[in-house]
């Protein structure tokens, strides 16, 4: 019993600091890009020629990898044993992903679907501006909240963050 409480008050945990700082914060990375960021990106992609079958349409890559890639990393996140210091950002993280998710699956897809359809560039531009007045604004304030917080996790973990010029 001594054990169990020692444990618990030294909130014991399987994944260090850096697991969770990783999983939880690092991994956001991948969605840093969102709405008409998202797709210059993938645009970029197409045109360097570097595509496979699961790839070779926008819907394609947003499904197989931009939907599957946010489904795996909150799996990921989830697997994780919250502690009373990792909770808010694990928390920021999810709500994060939940947003990100919608999106993908909906407004993101929409648009993915005209590109692969080749509908008039003005009309692919007035769907990304409309994506973007919708959700642009709360996508950077989810993605900020849970930056603000993991900036202080990781400085008092030692753990050291290099900021990537966007």
């Amino acid at each position: 019993m001594v054990m169990v409480l020692t444990i618990t008050a030294c909130e014991f945990s399987l994944n260090t600091p850096e697991e969770y700082f990783d999983r939880v914060a690092l991994n956001t990375n991948s969605i840093s890009r969102f709405g008409g960021e998202y797709f210059k990106t993938y645009l970029k992609y197409i045109k360097s020629g570097v595509n496979t079958p699961d790839f070779n349409t926008c819907e394609k890559y947003l499904e197989n990898n931009s939907i599957a890639r946010v489904e795996q990393n909150i799996t990921k996140i989830k697997d994780m044993r919250p502690t009373k210091k990792t909770r808010p950002m694990i928390d920021a993280a999810l709500d994060l992903y939940a947003f990100v998710l919608k999106s993908y699956q909906t407004d993101h897809l929409k648009i993915a679907k005209m590109i692969d359809e080749h509908a008039p560039e003005a009309e692919i531009n007035n769907a990304i501006i409309e994506l973007n007045n919708k959700s642009y604004d709360s996508f950077v304030q989810k993605y900020n909240k849970l930056w603000d917080i993991a900036d202080v996790y990781a400085k008092d973990n030692g753990i050291e963050v290099k900021k990537m010029p966007f």
